[in-house]
């Protein structure tokens, strides 16, 4: 439904936005949450710090220089030591492949690194939604709560002005003021709960907790703009969970691969160079080479390796079967509240207001009771309430759907298109 309908709707029924503030975008809201949230931010960092490690990784170890100023004894009485000047350089060069994992390792772990910072931006922008969406429901209740307590003074007024003539018992008069204070107590907690819901979004916005928030803009109901297949085709490219699985797997075998190599010997070079004070300089090369004697060492490191990428292969089934499920889960979610809250708008609604309006009058002119009045009354009030209750729902299960694909559902369709000329990523 376009917002400037349910506007005009809200008015025609009296519901006016909360006055006094500019109203939110959640755009906007959006924006700063991602640029100015720690816990983002930190994330995003973390990756970093990830990123820099790769290239270390397949790095040789440094080498080693030795300086040595000798004296050798000559072992004869009267005769100086023999001075000597030693120059020693050592390389240590491990079996080619070993180096090359260890930087695949650290590679895929900046992926996992990447997919949770992305992980974590989505997390804390959904809850961004579901705070504005809240406001948004706490703010329409408040206006609901208002219009309702006018609704009632008049027939407070209605109640008295039968009383005066004799057309009625003092109880209804009890029973409009009772429903009056009732009101009143309802629009109180609302007020309180706006307090909170507004407390929440400040500290996602990472701004102070008592700084205003305006009205949130009604939600626009729209139809998924995808099948159910296209969004389990997003999951498999853009989800950040099931990313993370595939590169857990990724990592695993990686790790897999080095501890095979484990049982591959290093080797070593050298060169020195002696110098006396006399006589021609020496020299000495030499290659070593270091294997593994022990070779308990490299098994266990290989059979861990190796449970540990069936673990992962596991892990990662469990989590693709997960993601797909609450893919599933969230699309007929978000295709009930839209319908329920469709037909709340197109005849429920309508239904509960006009019903309302006949008793009314005919309590007036005396012609129903007040009960079949407040019956009336509450039903239109639950009315409303229930059909913010879908929209609510409706935007929450909207957002949901998008954490688990890993795209904003409204951008569905461009993501689509995207991927269509876009290489998919091979794993290993």
């Amino acid at each position: 439904m376009n917002k400037y309908v349910l506007c005009a709707f809200l008015i025609l029924f009296g519901m006016s936005p909360v006055q006094g503030a500019e109203p939110l975008v959640l755009d906007k809201l959006l924006l700063r949450a991602r640029d100015h949230n720690p816990e983002v931010l930190a994330a995003r960092q973390a990756w970093k710090v990830k990123l820099t490690g790769i290239r270390p990784a397949g790095t040789w170890p440094d080498p080693t220089f030795t300086y040595s100023d000798e004296r050798v004894p000559s072992g004869m009485a009267g005769v100086d030591p023999e001075k000597m000047k030693n120059y020693r350089i050592e390389q240590m060069v491990p079996f080619p492949g070993k180096l090359s994992y260890e930087a695949r390792m650290k590679y895929h772990e900046a992926r996992i690194a990447e997919t949770a910072y992305r992980d974590k931006t989505i997390d804390v922008l959904n809850g961004v939604r579901m705070r504005y969406y809240q406001l948004y429901l706490t703010d329409e209740k408040i206006a609901l709560a208002r219009q309702a307590m006018d609704v009632m003074k008049a027939a407070l007024k209605s109640a008295q002005a039968r009383l005066g003539s004799n057309q009625t018992t003092a109880s209804d008069v009890f029973m409009a003021q009772t429903e009056l204070r009732k009101l009143g107590n309802a629009l109180y907690q609302e007020q309180q709960q706006r307090s909170l819901i507004a407390i929440e979004l400040n500290t996602l916005l990472n701004q102070p907790t008592d700084a205003p928030l305006g009205p949130a803009l009604p939600l626009e109901l729209m139809d998924l703009p995808v099948s159910l297949e296209e969004f389990r085709q997003l999951a498999r490219r853009h989800g950040p969970m099931y990313r993370t699985a595939l590169h857990e797997m990724d990592h695993s075998r990686a790790m897999l691969a080095r501890n095979r190599l484990q049982f591959a010997p290093d080797f070593g070079f050298m060169y020195e160079y002696d110098k006396a004070p006399a006589g021609p300089p020496g020299r000495e090369i030499g290659v070593s080479v270091t294997f593994p004697l022990w070779i308990q060492r490299p098994w266990k490191q290989y059979r861990g390796a190796k449970e540990h990428a069936l673990e992962t292969e596991a892990n990662s089934r469990a989590m693709e079967n997960h993601v797909f499920n609450q893919v599933h889960t969230e699309f007929i979610e978000v295709n009930t509240h839209l319908t329920l809250a469709r037909n709340s708008l197109s005849s429920l609604l309508p239904l509960a207001l006009s019903a309302l309006k006949i008793t009314q009058q005919q309590y007036a002119g005396g012609k129903t009771d007040f009960l079949r009045l407040l019956e009336a009354f509450r039903t239109w009030i639950a009315a409303h309430n229930d059909y913010q209750e879908e929209v609510y729902h409706y935007g929450e299960h909207w957002a949901l759907l998008g954490r688990w694909v890993g795209v904003d559902v409204s951008l569905a369709k461009r993501a689509l298109d995207q991927m269509k000329w876009m290489p998919e990523e091979k794993h290993e």
